[in-house]
């Protein structure tokens, strides 16, 4: 269903923190332009309001002036640094630079100059872009023959950078970089000679490189599984073969998986955070698709635009909501709710975050059932365990002290402790009466305990008089004979 709305001929980003997940910038793509031939470049941010009767044309917060269009945007939240209340926003420009802005100033939360600084150490245009998702001051860089660049924030104004290892070859222009969101030191590239390069920064080194012998195109978009660590997903944007390729590296001589869909090139590429089996793609027919690929099946299909769509994002805090970016000059932002019927009849599984995570139920006997998702990503089976729960931990220990002493014939000892361990004569005299039924003479200890001595009792029937028998109470008369019958 679609929400918001922006006409801007744009690449977008969201806002990665919790506080303003809200938020989403857009920045004057590169290689398009509108109907009035305007080359001006604008870096905007919107506020997306989900409210009821809100306008659906996304109002902007702020908005500032740039030298160069962008072929990327990124969004680090890079709170803690002072000043950067809002993150910082990087953007991928023609020219081979990278320019930095607080977007706190630029929708006037604080106050200076938006641009906090602009670097040039690239030689053509910056394609690809990321921060990392464990530590929010390393940026990371692509750009032409095959050049990667790390970038340290820590101090934006000047930040440091540095190379995670020698470039590969053959020198390829790079169209995009992927932090792995489990292994915080691994990056992953892909470009235009179909090479896709796993980098680990700890060694500086390419550790893995994988392309497919069969299709060697271009490739446009790269995608880690955001719950598998080794599995990483690319697209081609080769119109003679528009395919996504799932590689797990355990075993990177050929693809693990191959999804085909689109009838032309793909141009970009989201798996979603929330729900790994949800990942979206668009390319130069016009179409934006869900997929489940873990089975490779289309889940559902977006509205078709009249044009190219170029960028679709899913939001990194609010579930269900994506946004789509196309050369009508278009902005959109959607929400999976209701996409319509698509190819495969509408959507064939429920979200992940629609999906209770775990579950708990009472059966007979005191047992409790429970369930929740598998702590291995591998395999994503809910798990049903049984428990029986201990809520009274003392009352079970003393029922199976009970059980154990009459399990092992142990009763009288059993008395024995509990009257030692008594705290109040009551107690005392009560487990002192439960011991006596397990005495050989029961019987006479029991009269004895209660105040009834057998030997008195025997005493005082033997020392009745006759006289205190009263024999001659009517009780005992006898009954007079009957009356004759006349």
């Amino acid at each position: 269903m679609l929400l918001k709305t922006a006409k801007r001929p744009a690449t977008v980003v969201w806002s990665p923190l919790n506080n303003d997940r809200g938020l989403m910038a857009a920045g004057t793509v590169a290689n398009a332009i509108d109907d009035s031939f305007e080359t001006t470049a604008d870096l905007e941010i919107f506020a997306v309001d989900f409210s009821a009767g809100s306008p659906k044309e996304m109002p902007a917060k702020g908005s500032v002036k740039c030298n160069e269009r962008f072929h990327r945007l990124a969004w680090g939240g890079l709170s803690g640094t002072g000043g950067l209340s809002y993150g910082i926003l990087a953007g991928g420009m023609v020219d081979g630079s990278i320019g930095l802005w607080n977007p706190a100033r630029m929708i006037k939360a604080e106050e200076g100059e938006p641009l906090v600084a602009r670097v040039q150490k690239h030689k053509g245009p910056v394609r690809g872009l990321d921060f990392n998702p464990f530590k929010p001051n390393l940026l990371a860089s692509g750009a032409t023959e095959s050049e990667i660049l790390i970038w340290n924030l820590q101090n934006p104004d000047k930040p440091d950078v540095y190379t995670p290892g020698t470039p590969t070859q053959p020198l390829m222009d790079i169209a995009c970089v992927a932090w792995n969101p489990k292994v915080e030191h691994i990056l992953a590239s892909t470009g235009a000679s179909g090479t896709s390069v796993v980098w680990d920064l700890r060694q500086k080194r390419p550790v893995i490189s994988f392309t497919d012998t069969v299709n060697k195109t271009s490739r446009s978009a790269l995608a880690w599984n955001p719950e598998v660590a080794t599995q990483v997903m690319v697209a081609s944007d080769d119109d003679s073969t528009p395919i996504l390729q799932m590689w797990d590296l355990r075993n990177a001589h050929s693809p693990a998986k191959i999804l085909q869909g689109h009838s032309r090139g793909i141009l970009a590429m989201s798996w979603c955070s929330f729900d790994s089996s949800m990942l979206l793609t668009c390319g130069k027919d016009n179409r934006t698709l869900c997929w489940n690929p873990n089975s490779g099946q289309i889940m559902c299909e977006l509205p078709a635009s009249s044009n190219w769509n170029f960028d679709v994002r899913w939001s990194p805090k609010l579930p269900a909501i994506l946004s789509t970016a196309s050369f009508d000059g278009i902005v959109n932002v959607y929400s999976l709710t209701d996409t319509g019927s698509g190819t495969s009849g509408g959507a064939v599984q429920a979200p992940g975050w629609l999906k209770r995570p775990a579950g708990a139920c009472f059966g007979f006997g005191g047992q409790l059932a429970t369930f929740c998702k598998s702590p291995t990503p591998e395999n994503p089976r809910q798990t049903v365990q049984l428990r029986r729960p201990c809520t009274e931990p003392e009352f079970l220990g003393r029922a199976d002290g009970l059980d154990s002493a009459v399990s092992q014939q142990q009763l009288r000892e059993f008395c024995l402790s509990k009257i030692a361990a008594a705290e109040s004569e009551d107690a005392v005299n009560e487990w002192q009466f439960m011991n006596m039924l397990f005495e050989s003479d029961a019987r006479r200890r029991l009269m004895d305990f209660i105040g009834f001595s057998s030997d008195d009792v025997a005493n005082q029937v033997l020392n009745l008089k006759l006289s205190d028998l009263r024999l001659d109470d009517p009780i005992n008369a006898k009954p007079p004979p009957p009356a004759p019958e006349p």
